[in-house]
């Protein structure tokens, strides 16, 4: 299982079967991480721009939406207490975040190897592995 995952299953394990939705942005055609935190209790959508990537999540027995991140459609949204996303560009992450702050949720980035992701997001050594997380207020 992924870093961010472990995370979460360790962090949020006390609220994973008590309505907490999580949200992956930017699925493309990856599903594991989604699967793997879906089979361990946490109710799981995933979201991307590409079509084709939605009907493939589908397929894979997801929950998938098709969403334009810079002009998103926040019913999607509705009850998310948690995004995370695997290594979205620099250039994505700010409208990421605008997302979380609008729907009051937490914000967990894995950011490219070797770029730097946006300044409010806090960077957290898990397990030597490094992470972001914004946590809303």
């Amino acid at each position: 299982m992924d870093t961010i995952c472990k995370y979460i299953d360790e962090n949020y394990s006390d609220i994973k079967n008590k309505e907490l939705k999580i949200a992956e942005l930017g699925i493309g055609f990856y599903f594991d991480n989604a699967k793997k935190l879906k089979d361990s209790g946490f109710d799981v959508i995933v979201i991307d721009i590409n079509k084709n990537a939605v009907l493939d999540a589908e397929k894979n027995g997801l929950n998938a939406f098709y969403d334009d991140l810079f002009n998103p459609n926040f019913e999607i949204y509705k009850n998310v207490g948690l995004i995370y996303s695997f290594r979205p560009p620099r250039d994505l992450q700010p409208f990421i975040l605008e997302i979380a702050k609008k729907i009051n949720c937490d914000l967990i980035v894995k950011a490219l190897s070797g770029e730097e992701p946006i300044e409010k997001l806090k960077l957290v050594n898990y397990n030597g592995k490094p992470i972001y997380v914004w946590k809303r207020d």
